[in-house]
């Protein structure tokens, strides 16, 4: 039992003095990592970020460019549809003015033939308006009584039936 206790002590002190010994490494290491880098120097830094501001610079003006671009390209088909709306209305004008003048003699014509014909006469003095007629009928399923789905006569029109 002793020889076991003394194996458990000298493990436990041999774990203890590896971590001590790593804990002593990373505090001597832990300086130099907030230092900068002593391979680099200022002149490369300041050469790298030059770098990087050209290319920045670089591609800010290839964007602006293509914006351009593309604006001008907007502007070329907001001036092309104009135009093709403008000969568009114009066409239509042409096309209603010619029909207007062809259509105003045949109504001219059939104005003529309907005030000699006595037997025509307009659909809205022909129907009469019902007042007691009601605006839908509810024929939804239900539990209970059996609604009736008909539409009163005289209401065909008028009345319209909710399913």
């Amino acid at each position: 039992m002793e020889e076991q206790a003394k194996k458990n002590f000298i493990m436990k002190i041999g774990i203890i003095s590896f971590m001590v010994l790593i804990l002593i490494f990373w505090i001597l290491n832990i300086r130099n990592v907030f230092q900068s880098s002593p391979l680099i120097d200022n002149s490369q830094k300041t050469a790298e970020s030059q770098k990087l501001q050209a290319d920045f610079n670089e591609a800010i003006s290839k964007m602006s460019q293509s914006l351009d671009k593309i604006s001008a390209t907007n502007e070329k088909l907001k001036t092309a549809s104009s135009s093709l709306l403008k000969e568009l209305i114009t066409e239509i004008n042409t096309i209603a003015s010619s029909t207007i003048s062809s259509s105003t003699f045949l109504a001219t014509s059939s104005l003529t033939e309907a005030s000699s014909s006595p037997l025509l006469e307009t659909p809205a003095s022909s129907t009469p308006i019902n007042d007691s007629c009601p605006p839908y009928i509810n024929c939804m399923p239900s539990i209970g009584e059996v609604r009736p789905c008909q539409v009163p006569v005289g209401c065909e029109g008028i009345t319209q039936i909710a399913y």
